[in-house]
């Protein structure tokens, strides 16, 4: 059986295109896994060597049950680039445009897309370019805070967000909590900031080179002053803290603990030395399925990936809207908040895993949609949306 046969169900995905060319030596894959709910297809761009068409279905089927659990009629899709994300220069805009290029018939017909781990905001101008084709969205997307997208920035605080609500569930006062990150790139330092806004103590960072961790607390923005000019070796040059191997992250005694990287990093190897009380991630699925369940027979509260990390979601809805950036703040904290809430109050209800609850509801809405039964318009969300926000 070829491999596609086997991610098929009553989902999706509808369609599974790679793409490859002879020129630049550009190898793609788009998933479009779901449009039931809406004729348009969303979700970003990943570019790594190391990619696979599996895992990029995966991420597409995530993006299917985010915008199925904040009520959106846009459906799931997903990119991915073969290639290395150091690639810099013409090299890498002409990547961008062969892969606009080979995207040109599928964009109009209802795909969106961003950035997402090994991609940037400035790469889609090129991709668009290839597809000779006008960018997407009012500019939002683009705006700069502290000289990082304003993306980073709320999809951060929409993980805290979600971290703070759990921590509310578990019992757990947030002022004083030790909190955990994997990765200190693009969300991650937004995570961080805002962790430790809301009274947290980020006690470990990991990154592709190595963990800093110290029970009393990391200094953040001395660790984000050193990114500046470091990148991910910041922590190497952070002095006050112990260092130690990534993976040790997983297995730290923190209440908190947000995976911000690949997809399953929380597996059968490690979930028993798990130790955190709340997980609440960046990443899109950092757990496989039989980790999670044990995660939920130990007592671990962990938001559904699809909900906590809905940040850049929201803020490309309120993009399309013509909403600021505080609107999108203000959605995170509405949206994300009261969806993470109501997951782990159900789920707790029904004694069943958090994620399979959001997840069965979203599939429950595509059934429904694919019998005919009316799944709202993007219109109707709209002006729920507006109203909601104030605009």
């Amino acid at each position: 059986m070829p491999e596609w046969m086997s991610m098929t169900n009553e989902l999706g995905p509808e369609k599974i295109v790679h793409v490859y060319d002879v020129e630049t030596g550009m190898k793609g894959v788009v998933v479009v896994d779901c449009t039931a709910l809406g004729m348009t297809a969303a979700g970003g761009i990943r570019m790594l060597p190391d990619i696979t068409t599996r895992e990029i279905f995966q991420l597409a089927r995530a993006m299917t049950y985010k915008f199925g659990t904040l009520g959106v009629p846009i459906g799931g899709a997903k990119s991915g680039i073969w290639a290395d994300p150091a690639i810099r220069g013409e090299e890498r805009k002409n990547i961008m445009r062969a892969f606009g290029r080979a995207l040109k018939a599928l964009i109009p017909g209802g795909l969106a897309f961003g950035a997402d781990i090994g991609t940037e905001a400035e790469d889609l101008d090129f991709i668009f370019e290839g597809a000779e084709l006008p960018t997407q969205g009012t500019g939002l997307m683009a705006e700069k805070k502290d000289g990082e997208p304003i993306e980073n920035f709320v999809t951060g605080y929409g993980v805290v967000v979600a971290a703070e609500a759990a921590c509310e569930f578990a019992g757990i006062d947030m002022k004083g909590a030790t909190v955990a990150i994997e990765g200190f790139g693009k969300v991650g330092g937004g995570v961080a900031r805002y962790i430790t806004e809301a009274g947290g103590r980020v006690v470990a960072i990991s990154t592709i080179d190595g963990m800093i961790f110290n029970e009393k607390g990391l200094d953040v923005e001395k660790l984000l002053e050193l990114r500046k000019g470091s990148g991910d070796e910041a922590i190497r040059a952070y002095e006050g803290a112990e260092h130690l191997d990534k993976d040790k992250l997983f297995t730290l005694p923190v209440d908190v603990l947000i995976p911000g990287a690949r997809p399953h990093v929380i597996d059968e190897k490690n979930v028993e030395s798990v130790q955190a009380k709340v997980i609440s991630s960046i990443a899109n699925i950092p757990i496989t399925d039989e980790a999670e369940e044990r995660l939920c027979e130990k007592g671990v509260l962990v938001v559904p990936d699809f909900v906590s990390n809905a940040g850049g979601t929201v803020l490309g809805i309120v993009d399309f809207l013509g909403g600021t950036s505080q609107h999108a703040f203000d959605a995170c904290k509405e949206l994300i908040g009261s969806n993470t809430r109501t997951i782990l109050a159900d789920a707790k209800q029904e004694g069943i895993v958090p994620r399979y609850l959001a997840m069965r509801r979203v599939e429950e809405k595509v059934v429904a949609a694919r019998k005919g039964e009316p799944a709202g318009s993007l219109d109707d969300t709209i002006g729920a949306f507006k109203k909601q926000l104030g605009m």
